[in-house]
């Protein structure tokens, strides 16, 4: 930003392009710019003006949650490309959760995503004095857990297919694209299942190449707050779709095993018997799947016993099993227990923490996830052997001080494009804003802070041509939201940009699969 003239800076503050609200301290920056090298730096990103910047012919992709749609922004004009709401098509509660895109040659000409929804009581927990259940709106039709497949065809969003309706598999939490494009993985740690997707063309339905369901067996049965805290038996098994129906038996509401989903940090509710289910003792929250740059294995994502087991998509098997906790074994063995249906089986001596969103870095060569909680840090694991079973957690955590107990804690993450730095947001408890954090790869250092962004930072995106870091925040569904800015290599502030409706997860669509790497693939 030093090296920029100031003609330039004035030129894109009278350009307007992108509406992006930049940092009072410009005339600061210019005189001394802040850099990546050196100790640890912070910035009070509450403290902005207004000036504009020229982002890049972009196109941001982002869920409104509670507003029940989603929306792409042109970011280099600021303005709405176009917008979908699931209500017009007969989804009576449609909380538009999280999504991914496929890469399009030409955005801006047209591109499909696939689009996960909630639904159910997960609408009563954000304190609304709402009526929505007693007139019977969250039956049925309201109840989520949809898949929606749209595709933008350079002039209006076009819902094409709802997925969890084709095949019976409805899931609400994450969806990732595979490293070829050639379709997604989607789970849903309310029902502890996940299932694998192929892609078909626009006027086929789409078909689970893969289906599993994750169990908790505990060695304490007695004890609900020691129920994973003493360890016990993870048990992964193979899920059939019904003879007759060729569906699986999973649409709306069926197979919860918690009556809402876990909001971050809500693990402990779950164990402290806050969270009423079905079946809250055998919960592993399995709300996630992440794919290695190699494209051939896969991680499911477990938060209560803080783990990540590896998954061949070639031969549909799980391979091993990463524990990430400080103090615990790295990588477990996977025992196959049955053949009917196929399932396989894990010892955990303990958990002495549970962990949440998870990720490889865009050269696979290492992998890392969020310790919460009774720990509070990422452990770092060399994922650089061509077999995951050598795969190993090394002995560097990132750590930061303040990280302590529920809150602040780290929450989600992605990579520089170089993958010289991982961007890390910090949770903290509403209605306080939260936080993003630069880690220097190299060292595993945290080396700047943006504090005060907006209550709720949730996933970041980075621009492909390594320039600029987004990070969304959504206000809780009730206080305020945009999109702070920075900078990918000096990690300057540059800005917000407002967002409306609360939006909870945020992609740039992908132009070639090779950018999928730094997209909603191998990271949360």
């Amino acid at each position: 930003m030093a090296s920029l003239s100031r003609r330039h800076w004035l030129k894109m503050l009278l350009a307007a392009s992108g509406g992006v609200v930049a940092w009072k301290g410009l005339e600061l920056a210019m005189n001394s710019p802040l850099t990546a090298q050196g100790p640890q730096t912070n910035v009070n990103a509450g403290k902005l003006g207004q000036a504009h910047a020229e982002l890049g012919n972009w196109v941001y992709l982002t869920p409104q949650k509670l507003g029940g749609g989603t929306h792409c922004c042109d970011m280099g004009t600021g303005k709405t490309l176009a917008w979908i709401s699931y209500w017009n098509y007969g989804d009576t509660c449609p909380i538009s959760h999280h999504l991914a895109a496929y890469p399009s040659t030409d955005p801006y000409k047209g591109f499909e995503f696939v689009n996960s929804t909630q639904g159910g009581d997960n609408v009563m927990i954000y304190g609304l004095p709402t009526q929505i259940k007693s007139r019977g709106i969250l039956d049925r039709y309201g109840q989520g857990n949809n898949i929606y497949r749209v595709v933008f065809d350079g002039q209006s969003m076009n819902l094409i297919e709802n997925i969890a309706e084709t095949t019976g598999l409805g899931m609400g939490v994450h969806t990732v694209i595979y490293p070829d494009a050639g379709g997604f993985a989607g789970a849903d740690g309310q029902k502890d299942i996940c299932g694998f997707f192929d892609r078909p063309s626009l006027k086929e339905k789409s078909k689970v190449l893969m289906a599993f369901r994750a169990d908790w067996v505990p060695n304490n049965k007695t004890e609900l707050e020691r129920t994973w805290f003493d360890g016990g038996a993870l048990r992964l098994s193979r899920l059939s779709p019904a003879a007759e129906t060729g569906k699986y038996d999973y649409e709306g509401t069926r197979g919860n095993k918690i009556d809402w989903e876990m909001v971050p940090m809500a693990e402990s509710l779950v164990y402290r018997g806050l969270l009423p289910g079905d079946s809250p003792r055998s919960l592993v929250g399995l709300d996630a799947v992440v794919h290695h740059p190699g494209n051939r294995y896969s991680a499911l994502v477990l938060r209560m016993p803080a783990a990540a087991l590896i998954v061949d998509r070639t031969t549909w098997e799980p391979v091993c099993c990463l524990h990430t906790p400080e103090g615990s074994p790295g990588n477990l063995p996977v025992r196959k227990v049955s053949s009917s249906p196929d399932t396989w089986e894990i010892r955990f001596d303990d958990c002495k923490c549970v962990a949440h969103e998870a990720g490889f870095s865009p050269d696979g060569k290492s992998f890392t996830m969020m310790n919460n909680i009774t720990q509070n840090n990422m452990p770092v694991f060399d994922t650089s052997d061509p077999d995951p079973r050598k795969w190993r957690k090394t002995s560097t955590f990132v750590k930061d001080p303040l990280w302590k107990g529920e809150f602040p804690s780290p929450f989600h993450l992605c990579f520089s494009m170089d993958g010289s730095k991982m961007f890390v947001s910090v949770l903290h408890p509403k209605p306080g804003n939260s936080a993003c954090v630069a880690v220097d790869t190299r060292s595993w250092k945290i080396i700047k802070k943006f504090e005060n962004i907006g209550p709720d930072c949730q996933t970041m995106a980075v621009t492909y041509d390594g320039k600029y870091v987004l990070q969304i925040f959504s206000g809780f569904q009730r206080l305020s939201s945009g999109v702070f800015i920075f900078t990918q290599d000096t990690l300057e502030p540059v800005g917000y940009l407002p967002n409306f409706g609360g939006h909870h997860d945020c992609v740039i669509v992908p132009r070639e699969n090779r950018e999928l790497l730094n997209s909603r693939c191998t990271t949360l």
